[in-house]
């Protein structure tokens, strides 16, 4: 600081009368920025000062009771640098001494003249102005100490690469208990490995004024081994008379967590599912997403800027809406947009005011196609619930819905049996396909539902199975993309529900598609139970009203014989009125017999094995009287058919029993296979054409004694198998009986 800067005040202190006055009147004339003050003893200067600060003292020698190195003394222990200058009319060189020992600024011997007044102020000027620039100095330095350990990041300083000086935020940085562990130690033990010996080349480089470096991003390593990212700024410096390297070392461990955390909301922004956008105070848009751009239709560029109101129907009060939303600062609920290109979509909004001052966020779901699903399984519940409407118009709507959804041509229910494929409700833009179609179930892709028993979904035939593109569906009904399931009753493949176009689609067919159409098929195979069931149970009422019928008639006959004859044979004991009990009792064993088999005959069959036909129909001729009658078997070794073999063993035994019983005793009796089953046939009489629709009744006879079961066993046992038999006339004229869609292999 120089003098120029401000007044210096000195403190004149002398005992002699007036010399002090004298002092301190040359000063100020010599300067007129000098304001001197003068007292008369070492005891008043201190009391002066007690009240007063000064830039500098001059101070005699001699003095009563204090002397001038006394008051020196006394004058440091309260400021030890305050300028001191001692001007003595008594000067030796011991004083001399004495003076600069104890500290003095100037030592000054008085002279005659005034011209040492000058000199005197000169010296003055000089002390006060080499103390301001060491006390500015010393402000300097502690400001600076202050600012380098108020520094967040970390400083230090380096000699030799060994570390001289570390502020506070390096002690912490380092993960040191204090500077100490620090000092002294070399920079590379704080250094990764990778970049060891590139950081010393560097510090070298810097330290040597080559070069600086700046804001160079490396990898620091605590004591403990920690990893930290830094930043690192280094300049050339001069420490302690040593050359060296100071150093700024910023800690980017919450840089980097920040741009990860910018990074993880960038990609959660722009990869949300759905829709995001921030409007300003005036609604207009100033940041999407991708998803955002999609609902609207719009690239990015073309929705900012944009204002929401031109988005929604007109009828909307939206200034409304919008203070009311700057109010709450919350709003959520459901709206309609109305898009560029003229679509109308439905979306779920749930919005926040001043995310940032005058940004407000807000996340769009579109929710067109689950209010659009939601409408379809309405409708679809409606369809299925109305029981006054038949079966048949139920299943043609679930139809027609499925092809509106699917925005496909055809969609049928068909039955499979065996090999072939029966089209029995059919909804369809066109006549190519109708109800009662029958083609070879090989011909379609149904066959592969069927078999599969799982829902098959062909978004394009060619792309998603070409080996599938042989099939007479594809290549002469060009059907080029198929949605289908199985239907079941009693857990076998009744058929299918499916839909398909003979134009493939972009896509597959979407989760939802499928779901739905899953869900219809469902539904059908629930019916067709619920029917299949209801049809069984009213054959099985029938039955037994039926079999109720039998026994309490045919058995009343029979019971009545017997009851006369017991009464006859009790008045008279005669042996034919026993006899014809010993019948009577007969034939109600017999006619119990045939009851139960009926009644048995009818029963559900549960599971089948494979029977050789031949092995089954000799044991059966050999186990039925046949009198003198002749079996032929046409019938391979080899061939089996799939049924339950008890039952089918009674099948034959009745039906051979049938042949003597309204036949010749040399009767000829011929079993062979047919096209999906097999025959029996005799010689005999044959049954008139007329009869042969009542033959299979219960009770039916020609015979005086016949129970008239013997046929309708056979019919049973057939119906349970799920096969079927017609009656003819044989080659001989006799009854041929032929049992068709049986598995024979």
């Amino acid at each position: 600081m120089s003098l120029d800067a401000g007044s210096i005040s000195v403190l004149c202190v002398d005992d002699e009368p007036g010399l002090a006055d004298l002092t301190a009147t040359f000063l100020e004339r010599f300067d007129d920025r000098f304001s001197a003050t003068a007292v008369e003893s070492a005891q008043e200067g201190l009391d002066f000062l007690a009240e007063n600060r000064v830039d500098c003292i001059v101070s005699d020698h001699d003095m009563p009771g204090t002397d001038g190195l006394a008051f020196l003394e006394a004058v440091r222990t309260t400021d030890p640098d305050l300028p001191f200058i001692l001007f003595t009319g008594r000067g030796s060189e011991e004083i001399a001494s004495d003076a600069i020992s104890a500290g003095v600024s100037e030592y000054m011997q008085k002279e005659s003249g005034s011209e040492q007044y000058a000199v005197l102020g000169q010296r003055i000027r000089n002390v006060v102005s080499r103390h301001r620039v060491r006390v500015q100095k010393q402000e300097i330095e502690t400001r600076a100490e202050t600012i380098l350990e108020a520094s967040p990041d970390a400083i230090v300083v380096s000699v030799d690469n060994e570390f001289v000086y570390a502020n506070a935020a390096a002690v912490s940085l380092y993960d040191v208990s204090d500077r100490s562990e620090l000092l002294g130690r070399q920079v590379g033990e704080f250094i990764h490995p990778n970049y060891r010996d590139d950081v010393n080349r560097q510090l070298e480089a810097v330290e040597s004024r080559e070069r600086h470096t700046d804001h160079i991003p490396r990898t620091l390593l605590t004591l403990e081994g920690t990893e930290i990212p830094v930043e690192v700024t280094a300049r050339h410096v001069t420490w302690e008379g040593n050359t060296g390297v100071v150093a700024i070392v910023r800690d980017l461990s919450q840089q980097e967590e920040h741009i990860r955390q910018q990074e993880r909301y960038e990609a959660s922004f722009q990869g949300a599912f759905d829709a995001i956008v921030v409007a300003d105070d005036e609604g207009r848009y100033i940041e999407a997403n991708q998803s955002a751009c999609e609902l609207f239709g719009l690239e990015k560029e073309e929705l900012l800027g944009r204002s929401i109101e031109e988005f929604i129907p007109e009828e909307y009060d939206f200034a409304g809406a919008w203070r009311q939303f700057e109010d709450t600062t919350t709003d959520r609920g459901m709206l309609q947009i109305l898009r560029d290109d003229g679509e109308t979509r439905v979306i779920e909004y749930a919005a926040t005011a001043n995310i940032v001052a005058g940004e407000h966020l807000s996340v769009l779901r579109d929710v067109t196609d689950r209010d659009n699903r939601e409408d379809v399984l309405r409708e679809m519940y409606n369809i299925i619930s109305n029981r006054d409407q038949p079966f048949e118009e139920q299943v043609r709507a679930l139809l027609e819905l499925g092809r509106r959804e699917l925005d496909v041509a055809y969609g049928t229910l068909s039955e499979i049996l065996g090999d072939e494929y029966t089209f029995e409700i059919v909804a369809a833009d066109d006549d190519r396909i109708q109800a009662g179609n029958v083609v070879p179930l090989s011909a379609t892709n149904c066959e592969i539902a069927a078999s599969t028993e799982r829902t098959l979904v062909l978004g394009d035939v060619v792309r998603d199975a070409p080996e599938e593109t042989d099939r007479a569906g594809y290549t002469e009904w060009g059907i080029s993309c198929y949605l289908g399931a199985p239907v079941f009753t009693d857990n076998d493949v009744y058929g299918t529900f499916c839909f398909y176009d003979t134009e493939p689609r972009a896509g597959q067919f979407s989760e939802w598609e499928v779901t739905l159409v899953d869900l219809m098929s469902r539904w059908v195979s629930y019916e067709l139970q619920r029917r299949h069931t209801n049809v069984r149970l009213r054959r099985q009422n029938e039955k037994l009203e039926q079999f109720a019928s039998l026994v309490s008639h045919d058995l009343r006959n029979p019971l009545n014989v017997l009851e006369g004859s017991l009464q006859l044979a009790e008045e008279t004991g005669d042996r034919d009125d026993f006899e014809r009990c010993y019948h009577a009792v007969e034939r109600m064993n017999t006619l119990i017999d045939d009851l139960l088999s009926l009644a048995r005959s009818g029963t559900t069959i549960d599971e089948t094995e494979a029977v050789s036909l031949a092995s089954l129909v000799e044991e059966c001729w050999n186990g039925v009287e046949v009198r003198n009658g002749t079996l032929h078997v046409e019938v391979d070794p080899t061939i089996e058919i799939q049924a339950d073999r008890s039952r089918l063993k009674q099948l034959f035994e009745n039906l051979i029993r049938n042949v003597f019983d309204h036949g010749k005793d040399d009767s000829t009796v011929t079993v062979g296979t047919l096209d999906g089953g097999f025959y029996i046939e005799d010689d005999g009489p044959g049954i008139p054409e007329g009869d042969r629709t009542k033959a299979f009744e219960s009770g039916y006879s020609t015979l005086q004694n016949g129970t008239g079961f013997g046929l309708a066993i056979v019919k049973e046992i057939v119906d349970a198998h799920g096969w079927s038999i017609r009656v003819t006339d044989s080659e001989s004229g006799g009854a041929r009986f032929e049992i068709t869609g049986s598995d024979v292999t």
